[in-house]
């Protein structure tokens, strides 16, 4: 692979002006930190980075000529916002010129610029670090972006297209309804991590089982295992480790054991069931708003 690799860099190099050449390797670089990050192919993940951008190097006319040369299906929005066009031929140059084969490669390449609704993680990867490469310098809130990336890709995502679209916005720009669809899926997987109703209870007075109990609902079991593992993830980043975790395949009723603080994660029905506010009366309630 280091062969192929050092080939199409040449090939790049002779191409793109220098600042592209030197973005490309960045990405490619960032790329394969994330697929280490994730269990992802490095190779895989190299090869998408480092053809990401092949296309970069033709003008927005010349780019819908030669895609209308080829055949490629042109979209109104593209038509409107041909900026983005260089990622669909860009994934078609890298099947007929680079001879890529590799679908999820050709399909991170062809979604980097627009996202789109419920990505491969490969397709996340190459998304996100051609956000967040070293060489990008004017992007708000960067840091805790670049954070998020190593912590939670899709919340990274999440807040990429959020600030993408209101720069474009801001701007007056035309925005891709791809990107817009993309958006509205993340924005969902956003909320699905946040709990309804959630209680605390204090019960350092009535029970040796723990000193708290935090109940929450989620509205179905996808949102209530989402739930589930977004507070393990935030606590683990904090250092806190889950002693023991149940229910977690039937998503009915889920508990988390951290010791001195108990997790219960319902769905709606199981929460009005097992009232556990009601069988833990004697315990003491805290008020979630004044406590944050």
């Amino acid at each position: 692979m280091i062969d192929v690799i050092m080939e199409l860099r040449n090939d790049l190099k002779e191409k793109l002006n220098p600042l592209r050449y030197e973005h490309t390797l960045s990405v490619s670089f960032i790329c394969t930190a994330l697929a280490m990050r994730y269990s992802y192919n490095l190779d895989q993940a190299e090869l998408a980075g480092l053809l990401h951008d092949c296309a970069k190097h033709y003008g927005n006319e010349e780019i819908i000529k030669k895609c209308r040369k080829q055949d490629i299906l042109l979209t109104d929005d593209e038509l409107k916002a041909p900026v983005v066009l260089h990622a669909k031929y860009g994934a078609w140059l890298a099947e007929h010129k680079y001879n890529v084969t590799d679908q999820e490669v050709l399909s991170a390449m062809r979604w980097h610029t627009t996202g789109r609704p419920n990505m491969s993680l490969l397709e996340k990867i190459v998304f996100t670090a051609d956000y967040i490469e070293p060489r990008r310098e004017r992007v708000p809130d960067l840091f805790n972006i670049r954070s998020l990336a190593f912590t939670d890709l899709d919340e990274c995502v999440y807040q990429i297209l959020k600030n993408t679209l209101e720069y474009l916005e801001s701007k007056g720009s035309f925005v891709d309804s791809v990107s817009n669809q993309a958006y509205a899926y993340y924005k969902q997987v956003h909320s699905d991590k946040k709990g309804e109703d959630i209680s605390i209870i204090d019960i350092r007075n009535v029970s040796v089982l723990a000193d708290y109990f935090i109940i929450a609902s989620g509205t179905n079991s996808s949102q209530v295992q989402a739930m589930v593992d977004n507070v393990e993830g935030e606590l683990g980043k904090k250092g806190y480790v889950c002693k023991q975790v149940e229910g977690y395949q039937t998503a009915n009723w889920i508990l988390m054991d951290y010791g001195d603080i108990i997790v219960h994660v319902f769905d709606k029905e199981n929460r009005l069931f097992y009232d556990l506010e009601r069988i833990w009366r004697d315990g003491k309630t805290i008020d979630v708003e004044q406590l944050i």
